[in-house]
């Protein structure tokens, strides 16, 4: 499928080859996020697990920058490509790609000089702290060559090329367990290698992605970068519902892990930790297809077909309600078995926080979906405020005012229902917002 079909194939014949294989590259990278947690825990210990999850904040927080203007540059091109300027946005893609590049091998710099103060800052146990600097630094290395990891997969959607996309992923995802298997339970080397096999595995995939646009197989090819301090803002502009989404989501992570350790100590930040390992499952489900969905939405709306838009949003409700449903349902009825998949025969104690966490977190679910779709279609309709207005309730207003809060009544049970709370209380937000759009602008909402 290319790009122009995205106006002229059914919808639920373009939804399908587009969700499809962004879904299934989601949940491959999941999955593998998760038995990545799954080596740490088991042949490393719990200990590891935690370290990994008070690092990873610092390590998203790197990225956010990466993936904002990927985002915004990727709604940009595919309104651009509706329009018919394929020049412009091929000079806009290059621009946006060498800005990418050089976030990369900056942040690395400065992650270098300020990742370790921030660690021990917000890590008070010198072992962990120690641990997870060790896990933080790989990426540090790496970071110039899987910085355009995100990107390059947005622009592959953007020409149609959802089924490659998707086996780029899983490429990416089976290297990554091969290498976990090799350095953590083949050679019982330490946290480090679990790092060094996650960034070998996404530098693979920026290489294998690049292929058909260096070969000039796509509509979008590198050419001389174009790009005016417009657009530049634009992008930045439109691309900033990912990034506060990334840092606020980082900053939660950070704020949730001190809370944790004040109240629970380390068993409770290692069940935190399988926690967002599971929930990862579903988040990664549901940004692969919505996230494969914007190219086409944007792509629509840029042609003026309005109702097409309509039609993905209406589909999209019915398929990511059903599949957060099904999570819900497999985190309340079976928490044991999915805690067991992490931890070694002696975590007894985290075994049990782990579980009471599972059935807190679940009812998170009944929100969650509705609350990413509308934040999606606004980012795909250039309505970048609307969708950052969402974002801040649902991952850093809504999360800071309920820790302030429920710890204080219910300890770490406080904790454990603040994505649940805070998901209920978006959707009243994003409702109003969508509702008053399509007031205002029928023939896009």
């Amino acid at each position: 499928m290319n790009e122009v079909q995205f106006a002229t194939l059914p919808t639920r014949k373009i939804f399908f080859r587009c969700a499809l294989p962004g879904l299934l590259a989601m949940v491959v990278s999941s999955i593998y996020m998760m038995i990545d947690g799954i080596f740490v825990g088991r042949y490393i210990g719990s200990h590891a697990l935690a370290a990994v999850n008070l690092a990873f904040p610092v390590i998203m927080i790197l990225f956010a920058v990466g993936d904002m203007v990927a985002v915004g540059s990727s709604v940009k091109i595919a309104l651009l490509l509706g329009q018919g300027k394929n020049k412009e946005a091929n000079g806009l893609f290059s621009a946006a790609f060498c800005m990418i590049l050089g976030i990369g091998v900056l942040f690395s710099l400065v992650g270098f000089l300020a990742a370790p103060r921030l660690i021990t800052l917000l890590i008070k146990d010198t072992t962990l702290a120690e641990v997870a600097w060790d896990y933080t630094r790989i990426f540090l290395y790496f970071m110039p060559a899987i910085m355009p990891l995100f990107a390059v997969d947005n622009y592959l959607r953007i020409c149609g090329k959802a089924n490659f996309s998707m086996w780029m992923n899983i490429s990416v995802a089976v290297l990554n367990i091969i290498l976990d298997w090799f350095f953590l339970a083949y050679l019982r080397l330490d946290i480090r290698f679990a790092a060094l096999a996650t960034s070998v595995s996404m530098t693979l995939g920026v290489l294998i992605a690049l292929t058909p646009i260096v070969l000039r197989k796509l509509t979008l090819r590198f050419t001389r970068p174009r790009i005016s301090l417009s657009t530049t803002l634009g992008i930045f502009h439109n691309g900033s519902s990912e990034f506060f989404n990334n840092i606020s989501g980082s900053f939660m992570s950070t704020v949730v892990n001190a809370f944790l350790l004040h109240l629970g100590g380390g068993t409770a930040v290692a069940a935190y930790g399988i926690v967002m390992y599971l929930d990862s499952l579903l988040l990664m489900a549901l940004y692969g297809i919505l996230d494969s969905l914007q190219p086409p939405v944007s792509y629509n709306i840029g042609a003026g077909n309005h109702q097409k838009a309509r039609e993905f949003f209406r589909l999209s409700c019915k398929v990511t309600a059903t599949i957060s449903l099904v999570c819900l349902l497999a985190m309340v009825c079976f928490p044991k078995e999915l805690a067991s998949l992490f931890l070694q025969d002696n975590s007894e104690e985290v075994l049990e926080m782990t579980v009471t966490a599972l059935r807190l977190y679940a009812p998170a679910y009944l929100f969650l979906w509705l609350n990413m779709v509308i934040s999606s279609f606004l980012t795909a309709m250039d309505r970048a405020r609307d969708s950052l207005t969402i974002m801040l309730f649902r991952a850093l207003i809504f999360p800071a005012l309920s820790l302030a809060i429920f710890p204080q009544i219910l300890d770490v049970t406080g904790i454990f229902i603040t994505p649940a709370i805070s998901g209920a209380l978006t959707v009243i937000i994003s409702t109003t917002i969508w509702r008053r759009l399509g007031k205002q602008q029928p023939q896009e909402a």
